[in-house]
């Protein structure tokens, strides 16, 4: 812990990112309280809890909001926009000192301008979290007060205060307090605590005690105080925690999903830079260009905050791609709510089998929606490829033309188990010097695709029926993307492919697990597989 008799040395040195601010209140508490009773509470209980959190703990701010003990001279508030302005600077040096959680510590329960000001810097999701905790909510009930709760109200000076102070600063209690004289037991509408907005301490008790301060004792502020000490530190560590894991002030309200339209590429593009992907706007138009659903967007204040594609391959297939979801609004529930989404979209439109590509971050979730295994693949990538010599090998590897199409159709089916024309077609368009068919007695017997990307050139499909046709193909693919970033995902079952990469200098970046949700067909035979399009198209 430091505070204010460390040096700037020492606060330099600190790295918590937890800062603790106690405020009191200068007010009068009867004949036998000091001035300073909340201070001193502020102060014992903020210094309980910095040193508990090796926290940074700031000096007591002296001043509150005591307006209602007008007339009780030494009592001296701060209007409540004062305060809550104080408390706003104060944030702000404490942000730009880089911690990331003030813990308000209140002393006075009439500090209420605390509240609204916390949930004002908090709504506005800065990187400073603001967290108010007042000290006696974390009592044990039925505690100090127990026996002044029988006769009436116990607000101010009372049982519960008295018996602290009496624990921690016996010296400072005089003797003989007096009690509140009458609890309007008798009226039929007596002053409450809420009246305070309209009627003064002085309407309560001409001697400003709100309480039995004569029920008090040492043991029982002792008592009081053990029970503050167990709860506290425990329930700001799980208030930590929580802004921790999820520090948007809103949470998940307010979330809702709609159909993805063209104008949703350009937040589409922002998380998938966010998270590192390889797509470019050309990918987004091909699930939206295609048959409905194509895909999803969550929303929050107008907002994007994460994405599911859907893309149909003929009447028996649906491929689930591009879940994202904004890293500030992840730990919610989003990509729950678009796998929903979308796996109702596809069952609306037809009923067609559903696959996807799972990255190990979105597997657990696929994993409690129905999705089983089929297969691994492996994502192998290449910095900075250098030139490749002519391949060799028999057949004809040559540009595909219009003649070539029916016969690609044909093999894909084959290997993939449903009809993606129409996206074969598209990356042919998207790179045509890298639409590449393997013919053999004018027979199509395999073929590769590519595509541009954001960060990679993205090799595949690659249907071949040997690894030397899958590295015939793949060579004459990579020719003329020398010194460019190259990516390929691979069958795991192709070792011998994925050897002979690694010997050109790919190396494995991650693995992906191929899910099917049950009820699925049985999986396509893949051992002619030797690249996926990528994990988005499958």
């Amino acid at each position: 812990m430091i505070d204010g008799r460390s040096t700037t040395d020492d606060w330099q040195r600190h790295s918590g990112r937890v800062c603790v601010l106690p405020v009191g209140s200068f007010e009068q508490h009867g004949a036998h309280l000091p001035l300073a009773t909340d201070i001193l509470c502020a102060e014992f209980f903020a210094g309980m809890l910095a040193d508990e959190l090796s926290a940074a703990l700031l000096p007591a701010l002296p001043f509150g909001t005591c307006m209602e003990h007008g007339g009780f001279r030494g009592s001296v508030s701060l209007r409540p926009e004062t305060l809550m302005q104080i408390l706003r600077d104060v944030a702000d040096e404490v942000e730009r000192q880089q911690f990331r959680v003030l813990v308000v510590v209140n002393g006075h329960g009439g500090n209420f301008a605390l509240a609204p000001v916390v949930r004002d810097i908090n709504r506005r999701d800065r990187p400073l979290k603001l967290l108010l905790v007042d000290w006696w909510e974390q009592a044990q009930p039925g505690g100090a007060a127990a026996e002044s709760a029988a006769r009436g109200l116990d607000l101010h000076a009372g049982e519960m205060e008295t018996s602290v102070v009496l624990a921690m600063r016996p010296d400072l209690v005089r003797p003989h307090p007096m009690d509140r004289p009458g609890d309007g037991a008798a009226e039929a509408f007596p002053l409450a605590q809420r009246d305070l907005n309209s009627f003064g301490v002085g309407h309560f008790s001409p001697g400003g005690v709100v309480g039995y301060p004569s029920l008090a004792s040492a043991e029982k502020g002792q008592a009081l105080i053990d029970s503050v000490r167990a709860r506290l530190v425990p329930f700001v560590r799980d208030r930590i925690r929580r802004l921790t894991e999820q520090p948007r002030y809103a949470g998940g309200g307010g979330i809702a999903v709609r159909a993805m339209g063209p104008d949703d590429v350009p937040d589409g593009m922002r998380l998938k830079t966010l998270a590192g992907w390889n797509q470019t706007e050309a990918d987004w138009r091909l699930f939206l260009e295609g048959p409905c659903p194509g895909g999803f967007v969550a929303v929050q204040d107008g907002r994007v905050v994460g994405t599911v594609a859907v893309i149909r391959y003929g009447e028996d297939l649906a491929w689930i791609g591009m879940m994202l979801v904004d890293p500030a609004f992840r730990r919610l529930g989003i990509g729950r709510l678009l796998l929903e989404h979308a796996v109702a979209g596809v069952a609306a439109s037809g009923r067609a089998a559903i696959k996807l590509d799972a990255t190990p971050a979105g597997k657990a979730l696929y994993d409690t929606m129905g999705f089983v295994d089929e297969s691994r693949l492996h994502r192998l990538t290449h910095a900075n490829l250098p030139p490749l010599p002519e391949p060799a090998g028999g057949g004809a590897c040559a540009a595909v033309t219009e003649e070539d199409w029916p016969g690609i159709d044909v093999l894909d089916r084959s290997v993939f188990g449903a009809d993606r024309g129409r996206v074969l077609r598209a990356l042919a368009a998207q790179d045509p010097p890298r639409a590449l068919r393997l013919t053999r007695a004018g027979r199509v017997e395999g073929f590769c695709f590519a595509r541009p990307g954001s960060r990679y050139h993205q090799i595949g499909p690659i249907v071949a029926g040997s690894v030397d046709d899958a590295i015939l193909l793949s060579t004459a693919a990579l020719r003329g993307l020398g010194g460019r970033p190259i990516v390929l995902d691979v069958p795991d079952a192709q070792a011998e492919f994925l050897r002979r990469l690694a010997a050109l200098g790919f190396a494995r970046d991650r693995s992906f697990v191929r899910m099917a949700r049950a009820p699925a067909p049985p999986a396509a035979p893949q051992d002619r597989v030797f690249a996926i399009c990528g994990p988005e198209f499958g």
